[in-house]
């Protein structure tokens, strides 16, 4: 027998309708995401242990479209058999405003061999469905093999919390913001009004900015630039030469870098830095690259003193801005 669930948002809500505490409830999810969970518990999908392919949807509230949901007991659902290889369903709530005082309910959605969001699932308006996991059933296992959770949790401020980057598939709308793993996403227009995702930040990590157009001509016409910046405290080794390593390396290559005496009054008026060219530092090599020097996560530039020759095991401060793509 399929849990209850205690529906609002339908035109006929149980009870006397939509009263103060359940706008107080309902009044978080209203215009901050499609669908969500309450919590990291919600509605949790996990396979049910001796059981042959059946999984179990944990008690919760989640909501979407404009209506909320809530169970108080978990549900099951048990998988289609498959004979052979694997395939991966999609277990979604189903929302139907169709029937006279509306519908909510756990489905199954039988997919295919690869990880996507099965082309059954209905996306509204009218009969929608909220994905809440994909679930692996392999052939000869009696418990599902695989799990893909694509629940998603909304806040203050609008921000959706996700834990699979499979959720950008279906919450794509233009000006849609979601985390998923530490790495912060925006959905905006693009060239020719087309949406794109965006990268906006990675948690414990350097972001890589950039302005302006796309690059024109080799080795990457079309794509958009990189660029990072920052000062560097080092010391030359006995033949002058230093190794900058960029904070993130770039995912391609390397265009130029601009590097400049960060600290005259120390290392004296005069020097000059400059990158290297196919030289050695401590047993690594600073190849040519696209620009003739460094690599897509470093370079060796020299320290040369007012007269010219090389400041030997001399330490300084580099100032330095790199472009890449």
């Amino acid at each position: 027998m399929a849990v209850e669930f205690i529906s609002y948002g339908y035109d006929t809500a149980p009870g006397e309708g939509i009263g103060e505490l359940v706008w107080q409830d309902m009044f978080p999810a209203i215009g901050t995401a499609s669908y969500a969970v309450r919590s990291p518990t919600d509605w949790k999908v996990t396979a049910v242990s001796g059981a042959d392919r059946t999984v179990s949807i944990a008690a919760g509230r989640g909501f979407g479209l404009g209506v909320i949901d809530k169970t108080a007991a978990n549900d099951t659902i048990q998988l289609d058999p498959i004979t052979s290889g694997s395939r991966w369903d999609l277990i979604a709530c189903r929302r139907d405003p169709t029937p006279t005082k509306g519908k909510s309910e756990f489905i199954k959605i039988n997919g295919g061999a690869t990880p996507v969001i099965p082309g059954g699932r209905l996306s509204g308006p009218g009969i929608h469905d909220q994905p809440l996991a994909l679930v692996q059933v392999t052939a000869g296992q009696t418990q599902p093999t695989g799990f893909i959770d694509l629940r998603t949790w909304s806040g203050d401020g609008g921000g959706l919390v996700a834990n699979h980057d499979l959720v950008r598939t279906f919450l794509n709308q233009v000006g849609t913001r979601l985390q998923i793993n530490g790495i912060d996403w925006v959905r905006r227009v693009g060239d020719n009004d087309t949406p794109e995702w965006a990268k906006l930040s990675e948690l414990g990590k350097l972001s890589l900015f950039a302005s302006g157009p796309a690059l024109l001509g080799s080795p990457s016409a079309g794509q958009g630039f990189l660029t990072q910046a920052g000062s560097y405290v080092g010391k030359t080794d006995g033949a002058g030469f230093e190794r900058l390593t960029f904070p993130s390396a770039f995912p391609n290559g390397l265009l130029s870098v601009v590097i400049f005496n960060g600290d005259g009054w120390a290392s004296g008026p005069g020097v000059t830095m400059a990158a290297a060219g196919n030289v050695t530092v401590n047993g690594t090599p600073n190849f040519f690259g696209q620009s003739g020097f460094g690599t897509k996560a470093d370079l060796v530039y020299e320290v040369r003193n007012a007269d010219g020759t090389m400041a030997l095991n001399k330490p300084h401060r580099v100032n330095w801005l790199a472009i890449g793509w």
